[in-house]
């Protein structure tokens, strides 16, 4: 797929009017919501950009030459502010992912020990 085409998907995904006759959408776009709309784009981005920041981290370990991981490597810090961002509006947004992220989030110690997961898995 070439990005001219992933462009084309993004769009489609995120705004709904091509990708078959949900546009991405799990149920028909007529029975939802505009703020259900609008977190649906808010997460079809967030998968966008998580996608082009595994790509960038890839580029710059694979680059060879010291100034283009430099070029690359201020591309994927932004790409990581677009991701904080997106999350930051989805959070404000919805009161149980607020809630969640707020009781996982920079927290000290190890990460499952704070769920009281089983310690035999």
């Amino acid at each position: 797929m070439t990005q001219e085409q992933a462009d084309g998907l993004h769009g489609a995904l995120n705004d709904g009017s091509s990708g078959g006759p949900s546009g991405g959408l799990s149920e028909p776009r007529e029975l939802l919501n505009a703020p259900l709309l609008d977190m649906h784009r808010a997460l079809t981005s967030l998968i966008d950009r998580l996608a082009t920041l595994d790509r960038y981290n890839q580029r710059i370990e694979a680059c060879t030459d010291p100034e283009l991981r430099l070029v690359m490597a201020s591309q994927r810090d932004a790409t990581r502010k677009h991701v904080a961002m997106l999350l930051e509006w989805m959070r404000r947004r919805d009161p149980k992912l607020d809630k969640e992220l707020r009781d996982a989030l920079f927290k000290a110690g190890p990460i499952a020990a704070q769920y009281h997961y089983d310690e035999g898995i």
